[in-house]
């Protein structure tokens, strides 16, 4: 660097007069890049040192220019950068974004203490890191975490994976983002299957369908490590109805008709844990149906246990509730029709390893 052009850093060093500390800016800018691949390390030391020094006493739109003119730049000062990056969200944005001289310390600390916002444009960098996606799983809003989740770009370990579909399934503003994540494990995704709408459950069912037994069962098997529920901890009023179900099972006389005579004798508890064992399906997702009304949820597990259409009719009408539930029932026909078997079995035999994984855990 020639000395004229050391002197143009040394005098935006000790400028005071605004004004003249602009236009120096602008001229010891264009220095640097004029001079990116020659500096010396001590050069870029030097660049680095006073930039931080000169953009500490900037106002904000001086900032935003100088973030966006080395957002890109490969070579930019790491210090400058991350002084910027922990800025204003107005002047963050492009260097979070875009900058790759930050590291993955630098950018964990910024998820772990800035805004939301910082933190979403972390996740809508080009690459992210296990690291970096671990902490914007942790501390992310679920604006930050949908855009991390559509990132095809970020790394997202299989732990940070689980909490995020544990998310997913209480906010449905999360639940596009999750299904069509071309890397989420089948096991997790088929978790979503009874929470999400229609449309995404037709893709979830075509993924299904598009994988190889060794893979179905492989993701199966870790369906068993997703076990939360400890029977152990049921209520008095739960066990009673899981035993009173388990003696009907035993002596052949639990079938949907049961379920009926149940549900009008409004023994709820009963009626749950009888739909559960029926339709090999874990209690806490047929309570789930039955609590958002979903006869399409509840279409697929009948279809896929077998249960014959007329009572499934039956059980739509008594479950989906309302005035004119008896209205309904030839479209609640029509919707048990449409479910091919086939794809039922397949999507439920999920949910039916985590009912005996359950019951082993007992």
């Amino acid at each position: 660097m020639s000395t004229s052009r050391f002197a143009k850093l040394v005098d935006l060093a000790r400028t005071s007069d605004s004004a003249q500390r602009r236009q120096l800016l602008r001229e010891v800018t264009d220095l640097f890049f004029e001079t990116s691949g020659q500096r010396s390390e001590r050069e870029n030391a030097l660049f680095d040192d006073v930039l931080q020094l000169v953009a500490a006493e900037m106002q904000e739109g001086v900032l935003a220019e100088l973030a966006e003119v080395f957002a890109d730049a490969t070579d930019a000062p790491v210090g400058l950068m991350r002084d910027l990056a922990n800025h204003s969200f107005e002047v963050a944005q492009p260097v979070l974004q875009r900058s790759k001289v930050l590291d993955d310390q630098t950018l964990v600390q910024i998820v772990n203490y800035q805004s939301q916002n910082h933190i979403k444009a972390v996740a809508q960098r080009t690459d992210v890191s296990e690291a970096v996606s671990e902490a914007i799983v942790r501390f992310g809003d679920d604006h930050a975490l949908d855009a991390l989740i559509r990132n095809d770009g970020a790394k997202i370990s299989r732990t940070s994976m689980e909490t995020a579909i544990d998310r997913a399934r209480r906010n449905a503003f999360l639940h596009d983002a999750v299904v069509t994540r071309h890397d989420l494990p089948l096991d997790l995704l088929n978790e979503m299957y009874f929470v999400v709408e229609t449309r995404l459950r037709d893709q979830i069912l075509q993924r299904n369908a598009n994988v190889d037994p060794k893979t179905l069962d492989a993701a199966l098997s870790k369906t068993r490590n997703r076990i939360k529920q400890n029977v152990g901890d049921m209520t008095a009023e739960a066990k009673n109805a899981m035993a009173f179900i388990q003696s009907k099972k035993n002596s052949g006389e639990l079938n949907a008709r049961l379920l009926v005579s149940l549900y009008r004798e409004a023994k709820q508890m009963h009626f749950l844990y009888g739909l559960a064992e029926i339709t090999g399906v874990d209690d806490e997702t047929v309570a789930d149906l039955l609590k958002r009304k979903d006869i399409d949820g509840l279409a697929m597990i009948c279809r896929a246990a077998g249960v014959e259409r007329p009572l499934f009719v039956t059980l739509a009408v008594l479950a989906g509730g309302g005035d004119d539930a008896l209205e309904k029932a030839e479209e609640f026909g029509r919707m048990y029709n449409a479910v091919p078997i086939e794809a039922a079995q397949r999507a439920v035999r999920f949910f039916k390893v985590r009912k005996g994984a359950e019951r082993n855990v007992a």
